[in-house]
């Protein structure tokens, strides 16, 4: 009972912040809540990470379509430049980091915990988008990893 009363507060800040998408992600949790049925509430741990994951890549992906972007793609000068080779690494990086995050988060409740607390909040009051949730958890997981060493 405790967890749809924290599903209720999080869709009804969420409304009250106006965040569709959080809104509309807590009614799906909260009716599979609901349902009681197993198979359906392992379905968002099972699945709804690698379908999110595929549709931000089609996202990502999409500025292929665009006739002009191709030219561009094709061109070296794009590569060679300070944005390019920072934003390279950085991103190099961040996918790996992003990987070793969700181990931590997946063997960590309350890594688990404060990493969706400390999204929720940042998406609802301060306009974040949750697209960082496994990069919060890898670089949780190198500060962790710092501090025991």
């Amino acid at each position: 009972m405790t967890n749809k009363i924290v599903i209720s507060i999080i869709i009804l800040i969420s409304f009250l912040a106006k965040n569709k998408s959080m809104v509309f992600a807590g009614f799906v949790i909260l009716l599979l809540s609901f349902l009681n049925n197993d198979n359906l509430n392992n379905l968002p741990k099972n699945y709804f990470l690698n379908i999110g994951m595929t549709f931000l890549m089609i996202w990502m992906l999409s500025p292929l379509l665009d006739k002009e972007n191709n030219l561009q793609l094709l061109n070296m000068k794009s590569y060679l430049n300070i944005e390019a080779i920072v934003s390279f690494i950085v991103g190099f990086f961040i996918v790996i980091i992003a990987a070793k995050g969700l181990n931590f988060l997946n063997n960590n409740q309350s890594v688990l915990t404060g990493v969706i607390t400390g999204s929720i909040i940042g998406v609802t009051f301060f306009g974040g988008i949750p697209v960082g949730i496994l990069t919060a958890s890898g670089i949780t997981f190198l500060i962790i990893k710092i501090i025991k060493h």
